[in-house]
């Protein structure tokens, strides 16, 4: 179980994540959606505690009791692969390219397991087995630069179990394959975390991805968490601007699609502007400037956490969406 209560991170003295707070327990699956910049990553790393070494780091990561955000390196080499794990988005540059597939795997149980060569290698077989590589008795003595795109991916998450971790961190997984292969990449990790009961935060910009993984999902933007709640209510029913932008500008067929009668296409929706630099983030909240219902308070004040009805519904917003209407 991660706790995880009031996480800052911050750069010269610029905050990176401001004060995040929520649990995982095991086996939930749990989204985190944002624009590039908004503090998806760093987070993530401060999970695995491989935030930079510049980065000032506070509050609070208790790791099934043990309080971990100030822990020396020696113990978190101790958590990585045996209570946590991570995915990175290029498995190309992530495996080794001086390694074959079996020692990438192996080396993990050897370290953190002790399981001796023989051992450790009829673990790494079986690991190719559980996530679907065909022939991987042939696949361990092959480098990574032998196998396709999805079987790299496959690779690493193989050895991100290797020792059978509790949460299993998925850095934009999917960014370098093609639809079909992402497809079965996101259906692999969902069957993983239900049948090892294995928790899984699933980073991503993509909200088809979030929605076929996760059961709940964190919005974030600026470093704030400015939404957060079940990925099916909070995907069918946004409460924050920010929220309600980033759906609407998903693509769709109808925009994309040439019309036979010649009518102009509907125009794909976009969140005007960009992302701030950090040093230039508002004080309040982190929208202001690129929010459609901003109000004269939003730049200097920064809202509130709202409990929205049942469900643990959160939006931190001074004026939240109303919910959306129903058909009869």
């Amino acid at each position: 179980m991660y706790k995880i209560r009031n996480l800052s991170l911050s750069f010269d003295g610029h905050e990176a994540v401001r004060s995040a707070s929520f649990d995982i327990p095991r086996g939930a699956r749990l989204g985190l959606v944002g624009e590039s910049g908004c503090g998806k990553s760093i987070t993530a790393l401060a999970l695995l505690g491989m935030a930079p070494a510049s980065a000032r780091v506070s509050g609070s990561i208790e790791i099934d009791g043990q309080e971990m955000a100030a822990a020396p390196e020696r113990l978190w080499r101790s958590y990585r692969a045996r209570k946590v794990a991570m995915v990175f988005q290029e498995p190309l540059s992530a495996l080794n390219p001086l390694k074959r597939v079996g020692d990438i795997i192996a080396e993990p149980m050897r370290l953190h397991l002790r399981l001796d060569r023989r051992a450790a290698r009829a673990r790494a077989r079986d690991l190719l087995v559980e996530v679907g590589i065909p022939d991987p008795e042939a696949r361990l003595d092959q480098y990574p630069h032998q196998l396709s795109g999805g079987q790299r991916q496959r690779v690493l998450i193989a050895a991100a179990l290797s020792c059978d971790p509790q949460l299993l961190v998925a850095d934009e997984p999917t960014t370098a394959l093609d639809a079909h292969v992402a497809g079965r990449i996101l259906d692999l990790l969902k069957r993983l975390s239900e049948t090892r009961d294995m928790a899984l935060v699933f980073i991503s910009h993509d909200l088809e991805a979030v929605a076929r993984v996760t059961e709940e999902m964190l919005v974030m933007y600026g470093g704030d968490i400015v939404e957060r709640g079940p990925t099916a209510q909070l995907l069918a029913d946004p409460r924050h601007p920010y929220t309600k932008g980033l759906i609407e500008a998903r693509p769709r067929l109808d925009a994309l699609t040439l019309r036979a009668d010649g009518a102009p296409r509907p125009r794909l929706a976009s969140i005007p502007g960009s992302v701030p630099a950090l040093a230039d983030l508002p004080k309040g909240c982190r929208f202001a400037g690129r929010c459609p219902i901003e109000r004269p308070a939003c730049a200097g004040l920064r809202p509130a956490v709202s409990v929205l009805g049942p469900g643990q519904r959160q939006v931190r917003c001074l004026a939240p969406l109303l919910p959306a209407k129903v058909p009869a």
